[in-house]
């Protein structure tokens, strides 16, 4: 079946972490017969991790209730597995249904057992070659992060200056004395009203 033979490479990178790794053992291990259903937002991902002698089997849906749901965009899913996985959840671009422990349990077995794409990488091509790979992924992905910096900064130098949308630090500080001193003046103006009831 496609579906098996695309998901098999994806199923062994996670079987390799789980072997090598007490906890991700550990943690299938409580996972024992539990499905999570796993949705792609904007994609026609949908599928189900099902944990099975130790192992994480990948498939298509097939009638089975999951035990939990986890949904989001790709991007969304992708920050799971990174410092702060909770900021997804909190921040409501990945949604849970079903058995949230579950769902968590399972988040963290994929974290815990996914694989180290440079060790990966050294098995297929050899470490030296490897080590090329890593160094100009890295010089790419600086050039990325420095272009995606000087595109904000282009952007929120024509909002501010040409556009006028957005205001620049010093008419919005003196927006903020306008807004304190308005606030004064409105107390100033209540006290004396007191003190006004107070003499009638």
């Amino acid at each position: 079946m496609l579906a098996e033979f695309v998901f098999r490479p994806f199923e062994a990178l996670l079987d390799r972490g789980i072997a090598g790794s007490e906890r991700a053992r550990a943690l299938a291990a409580g996972l024992e017969g539990r499905l999570l259903a796993l949705t792609v937002d904007a994609t026609p991902f949908d599928l189900r991790l099902r944990v099975a002698g130790g192992r994480v089997a990948v498939t298509l849906p097939d009638g089975a209730a999951p035990d939990a749901c986890i949904r989001g965009t790709p991007l969304a899913l992708g920050r799971l597995l990174g410092r702060d996985p909770q900021a997804a959840i909190r921040d409501g671009s990945v949604r849970i249904t079903g058995d949230a422990e579950i769902a968590g349990r399972f988040e963290e077995l994929l974290r815990e057992a996914a694989p180290d794409f440079g060790r990966e990488l050294a098995r297929l091509v050899g470490e030296p070659a490897a080590e090329d790979l890593g160094a100009a992924a890295r010089q790419v992905a600086g050039w990325g992060e420095a272009a995606v910096a000087e595109l904000a900064r282009g952007v929120g130098d024509y909002l501010r200056g040409n556009a006028g949308v957005v205001p620049s630090a010093d008419e919005l500080r003196e927006f903020n004395r306008g807004v304190d001193a308005f606030v004064n003046d409105v107390e100033r103006a209540e006290a004396r009203l007191r003190r006004l009831k107070e003499d009638m």
